[in-house]
């Protein structure tokens, strides 16, 4: 994660082996359609109303890019927690605020003073460390700072959300080591932290330390040891303020992905076992520091990758697997932004440093951005790769994009569900929300959102009641399949059972593996595989069972003895629903219950309005015949 300082020269260590394997995955969304599914999320559910902690980052800086982008104009009740992004220490422990003039909440309207000594007046930010804050000889101007009802703190908590105080970032960790080396040092800085955060009624502590023992960032091989230290005087001094005052603090810590760095920075079960969540950074996998074209969030391995480790997936099972961390403790990362490079137009192309002719020299490209060029440029073309499960753009001229959308963030919401973690992490708010006049939609929150509001953890898709060992039989009553015992005619071959849900601690299924979901065979391309068809079309294909249907009709069971679903003929049915036809900006969308034909299979809409084919976004279809 970055500040508004971070250098622009940035160099990334790079992992793993090398390759010159590439293509160009997924296929070509239409310029208005992808901006059709950016705002299509109804935005009704709360992050309270679920489950899951949904946290992110409130990027203080980005208040001076929008003016808008205010603790009063921000709607809290979408997450659990609000990670206010940055403050930071000195190697004695001394705590700072990098903009407390965003902080503590006076509008831009309400600063007065020169030009020249307003913001010395009124902000700590280098000058002065919050542990030597004295109120009492700022001006009248500045006196707001100490009234905890007006400010980002208090907003937070009136919209049912927790406060929660993230140190360091990128840019403002260059002194965390030396801090953490001093006895004394460290004894300040958890002093000053359990004053800054009782004072101001923060919820808990965030350390967004990048990263212990990664040296060019001033990091050293003896922080492993001391940032387990650290943590330990912290959760100990954090328990005395509970015991003392009846006030729980949380404590997180945001952590690397890279195999060699988390390995050199981490002791993983005994990080694991202190903090209460491990919020894991997954993304920035990619960007203008490789030489070739990356994703920067990949869920998944994919075809060019070129350093191993490097996906959410693998990052998920380093931590579960060498801390035995359990996985309601583990929250995902989730990128509001991408990562450009110049030069290429698909992974694993030469790329040479950041598409600053496109994008601009910020090198976090806000997903807000990108949405504008989907509008603005008829010439940057979009596209989803199933395989990593993200997004990517190019321009033909050279550029390349990585980023998410709604599709992606959708299918890694369902990837939390499935999997049973604690949640996810935003990085970083503002760059997932777009402005309609004065008003914001979260687009990428509400896709996420919708995934959590739907079904508890393991619910979805539950056939468990169909073994299928005898081609369930027909599932006796389902009217549509008369002549057959079971799907398509099968009388129970072994190699088709009916999908059941996977979950932690279970194996999987295997490459070549064969299950039945929802009336359709589909076999297994991935290992080891927990997702279902549905939630990871990617990695099934659809299939036939080795028992061969006897040829009287194409009648296929959906499992699920309800009688509604069973397709009765296949192409017949199919040929009495209207073909799908892509909405685009402006166009109503498919409600719930419409149904259509996508390639050569039927389809009723489970979700409204509905955007998206059955192939870009399967969670909002299920297969069906028509009535």
């Amino acid at each position: 994660m970055f500040s508004f300082l971070q250098s622009q020269d940035r160099t990334r260590m790079l992992e793993g082996n090398r390759s010159e394997r590439g293509s160009k995955l997924g296929f070509k969304l239409k310029m208005a359609a992808a901006l059709a599914a950016a705002i299509a999320f109804s935005g009704n559910v709360s992050a309270q109303e679920t489950s899951k902690r949904v946290s992110a980052y409130w990027a203080d800086w980005e208040y001076w890019a929008d003016s808008s982008f205010t603790h009063d104009n921000v709607d809290f009740s979408k997450l659990t927690h609000v990670q206010y992004a940055f403050a930071w220490n000195d190697e004695d422990g001394n705590i700072y605020f990098t903009d407390p003039y965003v902080f503590y909440g006076l509008g831009a309207q309400s600063f007065s003073g020169g030009a020249g000594d307003g913001p010395v007046k009124c902000s700590p930010q280098f000058w002065h460390p919050y542990s030597q804050y004295d109120s009492s000889i700022q001006d009248a101007v500045c006196q707001g700072w100490n009234d905890h009802e007006s400010g980002f703190v208090k907003s937070v908590h009136d919209d049912g959300a927790k406060a929660i105080l993230s140190m360091g970032g990128w840019t403002l960790s260059h002194k965390v080591s030396e801090m953490m080396e001093s006895d004394t040092a460290r004894a300040a800085f958890i002093e000053n932290a359990v004053t800054l955060l009782t004072d101001w009624d923060f919820d808990g502590l965030d350390l967004d330390f990048e990263y212990p023992g990664y040296a060019p960032n001033g990091g050293r091989s003896i922080d492993k040891d001391n940032f387990t230290t650290l943590l330990k005087e912290l959760r100990e001094r954090f328990d005395e303020v509970e015991a003392e005052t009846g006030k729980s603090l949380e404590l997180t810590a945001a952590v690397a992905c890279g195999p060699s760095i988390a390995e050199e920075g981490y002791d993983f079960a005994e990080v694991g076992a202190v903090l209460d969540y491990v919020n894991l950074m997954t993304y920035d996998f990619g960007g203008d520091w490789d030489t070739v074209a990356q994703h920067t969030s990949p869920l998944f391995p994919y075809e060019g990758q070129v350093n191993e480790g490097f996906d959410a997936d693998s990052c998920r099972n380093m931590w579960m697997t060498e801390g035995n961390i359990p996985a309601e403790k583990i929250i995902l990362g989730m990128s509001h932004y991408g990562r450009s490079v110049a030069g290429a137009t698909a992974i694993g192309e030469t790329a040479s440093g950041q598409d600053v002719a496109h994008w601009g020299s910020d090198t976090e490209t806000r997903y807000y951005q990108i949405v504008e060029k989907m509008q603005s440029d008829s010439s940057f073309q979009t596209a989803y790769d199933p395989e990593a499960v993200t997004h990517y753009g190019w321009f033909e001229d050279g550029g390349f994009i990585s980023f998410e959308d709604t599709t992606s963030i959708a299918e890694r919401a369902q990837y939390v569900v499935n999997q049973d973690l604690g949640g996810v992490m935003i990085w970083q708010l503002r760059g997932g929300m777009l402005q309609e006049n004065d008003t914001y939609q979260y687009p990428l929150l509400d896709a996420a959102l919708e995934v959590f509001g739907q079904t508890d953890p393991g619910s979805e898709d539950d056939d468990s009641a169909d073994d299928g060992d005898t081609g369930d039989t027909g599932d006796t009553g389902d009217t549509g399949d008369t002549g057959d015992t079971g799907s398509d005619g099968s009388t129970g071959s072994s190699a088709c059972v009916a999908f059941e849900q996977p979950y932690a601690g279970d194996p999987g299924y295997s490459v070549g593996d064969v299950v039945v979901f929802d009336g359709v065979a589909y076999e297994s391309n991935h290992a080891p595989n927990w997702w279902s068809p549905s939630a990871a079309p990617s990695l099934w294909s659809e299939t036939t069972c080795q028992t061969a249907d006897d040829g009287s009709d194409n009648n296929t069971d959906n499992g699920s003895d309800d009688n509604s679903n069973d397709s009765t003929g296949g192409d017949s049915s199919a040929a009495s629903c209207p073909e799908f036809q892509q909405p685009y900006a402006g166009d109503a969308g498919y409600e719930i219950g419409d149904m259509v034909t996508f390639e050569g299979q039927v389809y009723a809409s489970t979700f409204g309005p509905n955007w998206w084919s059955p192939a870009n976004a399967p969670q909002y279809w299920e297969a069906s015949s028509c009535q």
